[in-house]
């Protein structure tokens, strides 16, 4: 427990006490989102992870907000305790949670030297990309269903149907034994509407899988892996040395990241290059050119445009801002120039996938409502205007708090997602330990170190007066 809870009342160790406290609310949100990877658990009850998602965003949003006053208080009273009962059974039971995690880790190990498994058609469709691009192909324009199962073995329920073909005028998610049989019967005509083909991320998506597809090793597992493998190596380097056991039982235990991971999600690549982004903003053209990287491999990562402005607008001013903004949008636009030039209908198309073409709802957000047949389903505009109803919300809020919780964009960005047509659990999964790694890395602005620079100035300069006098 020493490691994790200082029972040190002094006021040099109050900020890692507060870091610790921050620290059991990020291991909470893991513990909600990681009782929603129980196996069969939404089969208990359809509305279980909708409720699990939501404690998750409560106890990470009492993460970053700031210290309540009355535990500011008790902290200074004489003889207190830092730590609470209830910081000792989190603790506990986020230790336990780990021995799930190390067997996803033990799996994920033994998966980066077996035969490629794709759990998601978005990491086939990328992979089978790659493999085009290396053939002199368009990607965008020659990718389709026949040729990526002939090229790998996917099983049904990991395709994305689509509300067309013999899917057409239905809402409900198809079960495995429709998923299974409208596909066999679809590539025996060689016609499969009712599957999404198309390569629906920007092109970094796929550039990243080149090397695989050049030496015909279509297991692409290890980026993956390797992607998790820095977030943990950066969150070691950016904390205080009292934070790094928690790098390690957080980054073990966040069971739901792992699942991520080992899915072969692009959610972990461009997380690592947001984390780096937020981490570097200091740095204006190292953390502009991974938020422009960023920006290049998902759409999800557009949702964090607005915050990223209004991060660099409120800590660096609006020239700095423009600047940032021009860098990584022209890095993004440059990577994916040579597909639109290409053909960019076809790419236009395939970025557009996700909101253009007609998707089965399905999701652990409000849309778990309708889908769990409480409420009916309402027209997918209604969800779309809740969705920018809910985005703008979240961006004038972080323009209040931008200033000292620059870190809550991580989580505000993608919690519109939770009000949209489709809101898969994979969306949520990678923004618990980021926001620990933020929350503890406490990274100040330029501005903020040149004022540090000055008080300390003022004060050894009064400190010499003193001892003259």
């Amino acid at each position: 427990m020493q490691y994790f809870l200082s029972d040190d009342t002094s006021y040099a160790q109050r900020p890692v006490i507060e870091l610790q406290r921050r620290a059991t609310w990020i291991a909470v949100a893991i513990l909600f989102q990681a009782s929603n990877e129980i196996p069969h658990i939404a089969d208990v009850n359809a509305l279980i992870p909708f409720f699990l998602l939501l404690g998750s965003f409560w106890a990470l949003w009492m993460a970053l907000r700031p210290t309540p006053k009355q535990v500011v208080e008790e902290q200074e009273k004489p003889g207190s305790r830092p730590v609470h009962t209830w910081q000792r059974v989190v603790l506990i039971l986020t230790f336990l949670v780990t021995i799930a995690g190390m067997f996803q880790f033990g799996r994920g190990v033994v998966e980066c030297f077996s035969a490629p498994q794709f759990s998601n058609d978005g990491t086939s469709l990328d992979t089978n990309a790659a493999i085009l691009l290396v053939e002199g192909r368009n990607p965008y324009s020659d990718s389709n269903i026949p040729e990526l199962f002939r090229q790998f073995d996917i099983s049904p329920n990991w395709t994305t149907p689509l509300r067309q073909g013999q899917f057409a005028d239905r809402l409900d998610y198809p079960s495995m034994s429709e998923l299974r049989s409208v596909l066999n019967t679809s590539l025996k005509s060689g016609t499969v509407p009712e599957f999404e083909a198309k390569v629906s991320y920007p092109a970094l998506s796929f550039l990243t899988l080149v090397p695989f597809a050049l030496f015909q090793n279509y297991n692409v597992l290890p980026l993956y892996m390797l992607s998790y493998l820095m977030i943990v190596i950066l969150a070691w380097r950016a904390v205080k040395p009292a934070l790094r056991p928690w790098v390690v039982l957080l980054a073990i235990a966040n069971v739901p990241m792992w699942a991520s991971t080992i899915g072969g999600n692009l959610d972990i690549f461009y997380t690592l290059l947001l984390i780096v982004s937020w981490l570097k903003r200091d740095q204006r053209w190292i953390s502009a050119i991974f938020f422009g990287l960023a920006l290049a491999t998902k759409q999800i990562a557009w949702y964090f445009v607005p915050f990223y402005l209004i991060m660099a607008i409120q800590h660096y001013g609006w020239r700095d801002a423009f600047y940032r903004m021009v860098i990584a949008g022209g890095l993004g636009l440059a990577i994916n120039l040579p597909f639109i030039m290409w053909d960019y209908h076809s790419w236009f198309a395939g970025v557009m996938a996700p909101v253009a073409d007609p998707m089965f709802p399905m999701g652990v957000g409000l849309i778990s409502l309708s889908t769990s047949h409480l409420l009916p389903y309402f027209p997918t505009w209604v969800y779309t205007v809740l969705e920018l109803g809910g985005m703008v919300m979240t961006i004038a809020w972080y323009w209040r708090i931008c200033r000292s919780r620059p870190e809550a964009a991580m989580l505000l960005a993608v919690l519109p997602l939770f009000l949209a047509w489709r809101s898969l659990s994979s969306y949520f999964y990678c923004v618990a330990f980021p926001v620990f790694i933020l929350v503890s890395a406490q990274t100040k602005p330029v501005r903020q170190y040149a004022f540090d620079y000055l008080r300390a100035r003022k004060q050894t300069g009064q400190l010499r007066s003193t001892v003259q006098v």
